[in-house]
């Protein structure tokens, strides 16, 4: 996978991560924005707050 592919993809997940925490409030409706699982959310969030954005 290319370093730009690698790069959208993390965007993409803070994004999620960002419309959470700044515009929705509610994990369920970001998810079903985004067309995401709840468990990949968190297993997300759980990776940033480790390694933070790299992760």
């Amino acid at each position: 996978m290319s370093d730009r592919e690698l790069e959208r993809r993390a965007n993409h997940k803070l994004a999620v991560l960002r419309h959470v925490e700044e515009v929705s409030f509610n994990v369920a409706a970001t998810c079903r924005y985004y067309g995401i699982s709840r468990q990949a959310y968190y297993g997300w969030k759980r990776r940033y707050e480790a390694e933070g954005s790299r992760g």
